[in-house]
Order: structure tokens, then sequence, then C-alpha cells
């Protein structure tokens, strides 16, 4: 058993607009850690061909049942 499956899976939940959009929205992924949650928001985005403009990323505290900012960001290509 590898290392990688004993770390339990935790809730990421990347904020972002597109575009001139008016609204913004939430992409939500289940993931060891941040860079792998970073790197299934940008597949999921070049998939749909999607240019977002990332302005938040938290994480789910399943203690304090509430989401928690990371500071400074994933090192993402959209975030501007």
């Amino acid at each position: 058993m590898t290392k990688k499956r004993d770390i339990p899976l935790e809730e990421f939940k990347f904020h972002y607009h597109l575009g001139n959009s008016v609204g913004s929205s939430d992409k939500y992924f289940m993931a060891h850690d941040l860079k792998e949650a970073s790197e299934m928001f940008e597949y999921a985005c070049s998939k749909r061909h999607l240019h977002p403009h990332l302005t938040k990323v938290e994480k789910w505290n399943r203690w304090k049942r509430d989401w928690e900012s990371i500071d400074p960001f994933p090192n993402c290509p959209s975030h501007n």
C-alpha cells in the first residue's frame, strides 16, 4: 500500500468567474492535497475550454464545519 492512499481525501472549493460574466461559480474537488486539487481544476477547465479567473480557493475544515481560505493561491495558470 502506498503512502498516498493512507492520506485522507479533503474537499477543496475553487471560486472563479468567466470573462465578462456577472456571476461567479464554484467547482468542488476531493483530493489528497492542494496540488492534486489544483491539477483537477485545471484539467476540468481545459477539458471544457474554459478560461476562468480564479478569485478564491478554500478547504473544508470538517472539525469547524466551515470553509478556510487558502493563501497564497495555488500556482495555477488561471489565477490572475
